[in-house]
């Protein structure tokens, strides 16, 4: 059997973009891999005969990571075949036949496009970036070419790209980078004429774009702002022959809409009233006529209706929530798995599956039958055709047989009165009578989970000689938007539920060495991991990765710190700076005894580097071995979607930091 290695992932695939095709005799898909010689990603289209089950490579271009399927059955994708770099502000969108062949350019829109709906043969609706200050801009250079007299006059806008100017927030995002003004712009575009016409302001951010059936109208979701962007939106319908856009519904925050039939709307939402921001939507029906608005769930269903499953084996998307038939279709999470539902416009509700595991998209035949990209027990993505009674795996392009693995155990424990469920991953080639060092490692979010799936940096450490236990504390998802609620009670009552399942760990496997223990975690699992050093001496080795260390600083320096903070730890600067000093991490690093590691990237603005510098900076003033690594380039996905050789760097930097100090 072959052990799992530092660099593993590069002999992965990863799956995404799972469509069924009009005529359901296909499946099309997206494949991802990693070119190490160009440490970077290549993504291809495949296609699965359903009745063979045989798959194969449907493009060559390596860029085509997203496609739809036309009106007349052909594929369209964006790609930039000529490589061409002078004209960053478009898309070149090509056209394939489902039976093969060349790709050919069909058109090109001249703005950088991320959701395309084809509404006849020539006319697409299109959501696109749009900035107002550039566009101002281009403005001012067509006006100098008209006027030459005019190269004194004063600059309103420079374009010289030495500085930025910000006049609201955000004004920069995770994996985006600087956003000041940016939106995602309505477009009607006419690919016979070339009109690419505006239908929306240049205030109004705009997204989950949805066609009725007959293609003439279309819902969507709208956020209009200067100056701070709100936390509500509002639901719109456009009659696309008249372009006439009407208000449905507002006030709350949505997170996705469709036509359940020509009548109605279903959308997922929440009023964030009682839970706050981490509050789990309910279902809604919008009476397009009426514009009222009903609850079609009852208080019992308290799901997130998301994949909250956590690994680091998933890199590109796909539906993760579909309307057909009558039905929405979606992927909620329940405890450590997430699983395929469908619900009615009256509320019947039934889930579709029972095996656990991570659904991570799929989509749905006329007749109900779901094809699905799922991670099942141990093994990585793969397409599976999913029924109520079983699921059959019909894709084979990852193969984890080959592999030594740890297999994930369950252990029980309580703490408040509340019973939790903790995984333990044995060292490969375990023998009872050893010692070995043990790995707590912390999740982020907090609102996500950890489950039996298939994850390389944990099957990495245990193949090389750890045990590796994780669990999910309050403050998780997968339980209820009461379990998941710990606003203002970061540290205490989680940091509690880890300390517990610590101890039940160690009580339950003789063989985990308690004198040779470490913890690590990203995002919360890099708040968490802050946080246990300044509380808790029993780690002998920490690795705090894209972290938050001081909540003063993360609420007015990220993307989302002004309002996640303000939820999260319930106090401001100004009404109750000392309760978010309380909950900082960086007020208990004098504290801290336990040699760490801080792992951060550079254009992380979720927990901007600064959250970094701090800790590392504390634990040296108080000369605590600390080592802080940078990576240029990277934002907060680092581990789940930087560049191969910066993931396989940032793992050789946390195996060396454990073998230092636990072996």
């Amino acid at each position: 059997m072959k052990s799992i290695k530092i660099d593993e992932f590069k002999n992965f695939k990863f799956l995404g973009n799972l469509h069924l095709s009009k005529d359901e005799k296909n499946l099309f898909y997206t494949v991802s891999n990693m070119n190490l010689e160009k440490n970077s990603y290549e993504h291809r289209i495949y296609k699965m005969d359903l009745e063979t089950k045989k798959s194969f490579v449907f493009t060559n271009g390596a860029k085509e990571s997203s496609f739809i399927e036309l009106l007349d059955g052909s594929i369209l994708f964006a790609s930039d075949r000529e490589g061409k770099k002078d004209d960053s502000d478009s898309t070149k969108f090509y056209k394939i036949c489902t039976s093969g062949g060349e790709a050919v350019l069909d058109f090109t829109i001249p703005a950088l496009v991320n959701t395309i709906k084809q509404i006849n043969e020539d006319e697409f609706l299109v959501l696109a970036n749009f900035n107002r200050t550039k566009e101002l801009e281009k403005i001012e250079k067509e006006s100098k070419k008209e006027d030459s007299k005019e190269e004194n006059k004063e600059k309103l806008y420079d374009d010289s790209k030495d500085y930025l100017v910000a006049n609201e927030i955000p004004f920069w995002g995770n994996n985006i980078g600087f956003t000041n003004e940016d939106r995602s712009r309505l477009y009607l575009f006419n690919k016979k004429t070339s009109e690419f016409i505006p239908l929306s302001d240049d205030i109004t951010d705009i997204y989950g774009l949805e066609l009725n059936e007959d293609k003439t109208k279309a819902v969507f979701i709208t956020t209009s702002y200067t100056g701070k962007m709100p936390l509500v939106n509002e639901v719109k319908i456009l009659d696309i022959k008249t372009k006439v856009v009407d208000i449905l519904a507002k006030d709350y925050a949505f997170e996705y809409v469709n036509f359940i039939d020509n009548e109605n709307i279903i959308a997922k939402a929440t009023d964030m009233k009682e839970y706050g921001l981490n509050e789990n939507s309910n279902i809604y029906i919008i009476n397009i006529a009426e514009k009222s608005f009903e609850k079609i769930v009852n208080d019992n269903f308290d799901m997130c209706m998301n994949n909250s499953v956590g690994t680091d084996m998933r890199l590109t998307g796909g539906k993760s929530t579909l309307v057909k038939d009558g039905f929405m279709y979606f992927i909620n999470t329940e405890v450590n798995s997430s699983y395929l539902y469908k619900i009615d416009k009256n509320g019947n509700l039934e889930r579709l599956n029972e095996k656990s595991g991570s659904i991570d998209c799929f989509d749905v035949s006329e007749g109900g039958k779901i094809y699905a990209v799922a991670l099942k027990e141990s093994n990585l993505q793969d397409i599976y055709e999913i029924s109520t009674e079983e699921e059959n795996r019909i894709s084979f392009h990852n193969d984890t047989t080959e592999y030594s693995l740890s297999e994930i155990e369950e252990i029980s424990f309580t703490n408040d009165g509340i019973g939790f469920i903790g995984y333990v991953m044995k060292p490969v080639d375990y023998d009872p009578e050893k010692k070995y060092p043990g790995v707590l490692h912390v999740h982020g979010g907090p609102k996500t989970v950890f489950g039996k799936v298939f994850h390389h940096e944990m099957q990495f450490l245990a193949n090389n000689g750890y045990f590796v236990f994780f669990t999910n504390p309050r403050g998780s998802d997968g339980r209820g938007k009461e379990f998941a609620d710990i606003r203002g009670k970061y540290g205490e009552i989680d940091f509690d539920d880890l300390m517990k399942f610590t101890d039940a760990v160690i009580k339950n496997y003789p063989a985990l060495d308690e004198e040779k223990l470490a913890i690590m975690g990203g995002s919360y699992g890099g708040f968490m991991t802050n946080w246990a050093i300044g509380h808790t001496n029993r780690f002998k080795a920490a690795c705090s990765q894209r972290s938050i260390s001081n909540m003063t600083s993360e609420f007015l320096l990220t993307d989302i710190g002004y309002y996640f903070i303000d939820d999260q730890i319930s106090a401001t600067p100004w009404n109750n700076y000392e309760k978010l000093w309380y909950h900082s991490p960086l007020k208990y690093a004098n504290k801290a005894q336990t040699p760490t590691l801080f792992i951060h990237s550079d254009e992380d603005y979720r927990c901007w580097i600064p959250e970094g510098i701090q800790m590392f900076s504390a634990l040296k003033y108080h000369d605590v071995p600390a080592r802080l690594v940078m990576f240029k380039g990277e934002n907060h996905e680092l581990s789940r979607s930087g560049k191969p050789m910066h993931r396989i760097r940032r793992l050789k930097e946390i195996f060396d930091w454990f073998e230092n100090y636990l072996k």
